[in-house]
């Protein structure tokens, strides 16, 4: 998906992840100034000018992400920004090697639905092994709404107009229709929001606009 992620995010979503994405990281509890944490799984820097409005701008952030494609894109938005406060890394956040006890905060945006209870389970644990003492973390996913109508509704788009709008605008129905299975198995963050309150950080779960994206923010 990632040659075409950012048009087609930008027709799907009708500005919804945006959104969510800036509520989500609005939720993220303070820390210190010039604070350097990690955005995991950072796609093309979409969360970058969030965390900054949050955090400062002189806040210290390193973009993972696995994707080739995606951090290309990102390495492209980063020239625009002219920053030197960013920097972006090719990583996959399951075996990495970041040094414990080593951010501030940690932060992800629609990164982890692909991500089964096991994986999960290991991020949770990442997670806490990378942040300080008093470091803060949010995280954010599309998830399945609870009413039955709303979650019909919404659950028909991902699985059936999205991809027919992949077909038609990027010639790729194959790919945004996995967009709604990853979404059925995913649920919510409710598992995630378990394993890190396993780990015995402070982790508070919340919906979005009727549980249509769920998320979890809180400190270690």
């Amino acid at each position: 998906m990632s040659k075409t992620y950012g048009l087609a995010n930008l027709i799907t979503s009708f500005g919804f992840t945006a959104k969510w994405r800036s509520q989500c990281l609005h939720d993220l509890p303070a820390v210190k100034p010039n604070a350097l944490g990690y955005d995991l799984m950072s796609g093309m820097g979409e969360s970058w000018g969030d965390i900054q409005n949050t955090l400062g701008n002189t806040c210290q952030i390193i973009a993972l992400d696995i994707s080739e494609e995606m951090n290309r894109k990102a390495s492209h938005h980063l020239q625009r920004l002219k920053t030197k406060n960013i920097e972006l890394k090719k990583a996959n956040i399951l075996h990495n090697d970041i040094p414990s006890n080593s951010a501030d905060f940690v932060v992800s945006t629609f990164g982890i639905k692909t991500f089964d209870e096991k994986q999960q389970r290991l991020l949770a644990s990442e997670v806490d092994r990378i942040l300080k003492p008093g470091g803060a973390f949010a995280f954010i996913e599309i998830s399945k709404p609870k009413g039955f109508f709303l979650k019909g509704l919404y659950m028909f788009y991902l699985k059936i107009v999205i991809p027919i709008i992949g077909k038609v605008f990027m010639g790729n129905s194959d790919d945004y229709r996995m967009l709604g299975k990853y979404c059925s198995h995913f649920n919510n963050c409710h598992h995630f929001h378990s394993c890190l309150g396993d780990l015995g950080l402070n982790s508070k779960y919340k919906d979005y606009f009727f549980g249509c994206a769920s998320g979890v923010h809180g400190t270690k």
